[in-house]
């Protein structure tokens, strides 16, 4: 049987929606792609790739989780090349 013992001290800070700059910006045909990096945040150095619906908005906050705003992202992924692809699709799809 596995287990997996989790120390709560451990755990990554989340990123602060307000403490960020933007890496790079893809647009798409019903979309966009966002590539973040999160001061503060330690898991993948703060980098994230984010999935937008609509049109680009250029904004001081950016909240990389999922809510029900219209300006939530719809999709997040692994911050690597074969990330940003599969970020590219999806945007490309809808």
């Amino acid at each position: 049987m596995n287990s997996c013992l989790i120390n709560a001290s451990a755990v990554a800070p989340n990123p602060s929606p307000d403490n960020w700059v933007l890496i790079s910006k893809h647009y798409a045909k019903n979309g966009y792609v966002l590539k973040v990096k999160y001061y503060g945040c330690t898991n993948f150095e703060g980098v994230k790739i984010l999935v937008y619906r609509g049109a680009f908005i250029d904004r001081k906050y950016l909240d990389p989780h999922f809510s029900i705003d219209e300006d939530s992202p719809i999709a997040r992924f692994k911050p690597t090349a074969e990330g940003l692809q599969m970020a590219l699709e999806l945007a490309n799809s809808f």
